[in-house]
C-alpha cells in the first residue's frame, strides 16, 4: 500500500512524500517495513501516524534512528534537546547561536548544584590535613584504646560534612545531556551543513586551519585547564592538583580532536560559563574559608577553669 503525505515547516518549502508499506504475507505472517528519507524524528513520527491511518500495521519509524548505547535514555533526552535548539534557531537564525544559548540555559539550571558541590569540595580540602592526621593516629592505635571510638566518630563526622563525592554530582547529572547532545548532533539532519563563523558544518569535525590545527579542540582544552585550576579539589596537594588540571584536559583533547564541532562548541561555552560561575562562587564563599576547622571533639575548646587554692 502506498501512502502520500505532506510535511510543512514554517521556514522551509512544502515537501511531499510517498511511502509504500508492505502488508504482512498471509502464509507466515511476516512483514517488511521500508523507509527511505532523512533521519528527522518529526518526519518519522508523522509518517508512522499516516501509515496507521491508512490501515497499515502500527509502526514506530523513529526507531530507525540509531541513538547508540542506552538508546532509550538518549532518545528521551535528545528529542527535547532538538526541540529546544530548533526553537532557539528559529529566533536567532543560527544553529551555532542556538547551541550557545542552550548551553547558557543548561549551566544556569545546574548552578545551585554547582554551588553546593563547590562548598563540599572546599570543606574537603580544608579538612584534608585533619583527616590525614586522624588516619595516622588510628593506624597505630590498639582496639582497646578508649580514644579510638572518639577519633572514629570525628572522622565520620568530617567525612559527612565534607563529602568529596558530592562535587561530582553536577557532572554526573550533565552526562546524559552530553551523550544525548552528541547523538542529536551526529544523527539529526538539522545540523547537517549548518555553518557557524568559520565552521561549515556543525555536525562534523572542524576543518583544519592551514592544514595542521583545529582551533575549537585547543580552545576547549585551554578553557578546561583554567577551570580545573580554579575549581576546588578534595586533595590539598598542589602538585597533584596541577597534574590533574593539565593531564585530564590533554587526554580530552586527544579524545575529542575529531569530535563534532557542535559538541565542542557546547563544551567550550560551558567551560566559559562554568569559569564565570566558579569565580562568583569563590567570591561568595570566602567567609567559609576563614572559619577554622573543628577540633577533635567537634566543638571549640573552652578555657580551663581555675581551681581555687585549698584552704589550710
Amino acid at each position: 500500500r502506498t501512502v502520500a503525505f505532506e510535511h510543512k515547516t514554517s521556514d522551509k518549502p512544502e515537501q511531499r512524500f510517498l511511502i509504500t508499506g508492505l502488508l504482512p504475507v498471509p502464509t507466515d505472517g511476516s512483514k517488511i517495513e521500508i523507509y527511505v528519507g532523512p533521519k528527522d524524528h518529526r518526519l518519522l513520527d508523522e509518517a508512522s501516524k499516516e501509515i496507521a491511518k491508512a490501515g497499515g500495521p502500527p509502526v514506530d519509524l523513529g526507531e530507525a534512528i540509531n541513538y547508540g548505547f542506552l538508546a532509550w535514555m538518549r532518545r528521551a533526552v535528545a528529542v527535547p534537546i532538538l526541540f529546544s535548539i530548533n526553537a532557539m534557531q528559529k529566533i536567532t537564525g543560527s544553529y551555532g547561536v542556538a547551541i550557545i544559548l542552550f548551553t547558557i540555559f543548561i549551566y544556569s539550571l545546574f548552578f545551585p548544584l554547582k554551588w553546593q558541590s563547590s562548598r563540599k569540595m572546599k570543606k574537603a580540602q580544608k579538612y584534608a590535613p585533619r583527616m590525614k592526621e586522624l588516619q595516622e593516629k588510628l593506624k597505630g592505635m590498639k582496639q582497646s584504646d578508649p580514644r579510638m571510638k572518639e577519633l572514629q566518630m570525628e572522622q565520620l563526622r568530617l567525612m559527612k560534612e565534607a563529602n568529596p563525592l558530592g562535587g561530582c554530582l553536577p557532572l554526573l547529572i550533565q552526562m546524559p545531556f552530553l551523550f544525548a547532545l552528541y547523538s542529536a548532533i551526529t544523527i539529526s539532519i538539522d545540523f547537517r551543513q549548518a555553518s557557524f563563523l568559520w565552521i561549515p558544518d556543525l555536525s562534523g569535525p572542524e576543518p583544519y586551519i592551514l592544514g595542521i590545527v583545529r582551533i575549537l579542540p585547543i580552545l576547549f582544552a585551554g578553557s578546561m585547564i583554567v577551570l580545573q585550576l580554579l575549581t576546588p579539589q578534595p586533595s590539598a596537594d598542589p602538585l597533584q592538583r596541577k597534574m590533574m588540571a593539565v593531564g585530564m584536559p590533554l587526554f580530552m583533547l586527544y579524545i575529542l580532536w575529531s569530535a563534532p564541532a557542535g559538541l565542542l562548541l557546547y563544551w567550550l561555552v560551558g567551560n566559559i560559563v562554568g569559569f564565570l560561575q566558579q569565580m562568583l562562587i569563590n567570591r561568595l564563599t570566602k567567609t567559609d574559608e576563614a572559619a577554622p576547622p573543628p577540633d577533635e571533639k567537634g566543638a571549640k575548646k573552652k578555657p580551663a577553669k581555675k581551681l581555687k587554692p585549698a584552704e589550710a
